[in-house]
């Protein structure tokens, strides 16, 4: 509510960080966040003339459920944002599958962030492609006031919410995705690893796990 108000007052910045505390509260079971709340996150977004992040707060709701939301008319939604941020830089169907691992069924990518190369954990629970402030650094992510909580394995913890203007992941591109950047720099996600490639990236693409491997693809226009 109080996301609400911020956003009927035009601080939209403000908006966005808790309509995205909200959504973090619900944890893991997210079922039940009403969609209202993703699509005045994405509203906020398209009111600071961000529309290719507007995406992804309905993307996200979509991948919560997407037997029952992948519809024509959220397709609709997504493309008309696309279309007013000029986001889709691929329209050819592309695909890439990597083998879960371990007990845990870790998987661990290559992804490049605004050019800069970096290994990340794919992890569908994470609602945000989330970094290390170092790598960000790197990367070139702005450093925002924007400060977030996010509900991780370890707890809750801060972020400072961000965007990237490039991500790919093999022959899967995206622009202008939301990032948490990470305001410590612990081992929390292991030795080695920049972050994690979380649904404000994954939810632009049809997510599959079967078979020992998850596939991430292109997704697929409904008729």
């Amino acid at each position: 509510m109080r996301g609400v108000a911020l956003q009927g007052a035009g601080d939209f910045p403000r908006a966005l960080v808790d309509h995205a505390d909200t959504v973090e509260l619900f944890g893991s079971d997210k079922k039940g966040i009403g969609s209202n709340v993703f699509t005045r996150m994405a509203e906020a977004y398209a009111a600071l003339n961000r529309p290719c992040e507007a995406t992804a707060p309905i993307n996200m709701w979509v991948s919560i459920d997407p037997a029952g939301r992948d519809s024509s008319r959220t397709q609709k939604i997504i493309s008309d944002y696309e279309a007013k941020g000029n986001c889709v830089t691929s329209k050819e169907f592309q695909k890439e599958s990597y083998p879960l691992r371990g007990q845990k069924n870790v998987v661990t990518v290559k992804a490049e962030i605004n050019g800069v190369r970096g290994l990340f954990i794919l992890d569908t629970g994470a609602s945000y492609l989330t970094v290390r402030s170092g790598f960000a650094d790197s990367a070139k992510i702005p450093q925002t006031e924007n400060e977030i909580t996010l509900m991780t394995a370890n707890g809750p913890a801060k972020a400072r919410l961000s965007k990237a203007d490039k991500v790919l992941l093999g022959k899967l591109e995206a622009m202008n995705v939301p990032v948490a950047i990470q305001t410590t720099d612990d081992k929390s996600y292991g030795n080695g690893v920049d972050g994690l490639l979380g649904m404000s990236f994954l939810s632009r693409f049809e997510v599959q796990m079967a078979g020992g491997s998850m596939e991430i693809r292109t997704r697929r226009p409904k008729k």
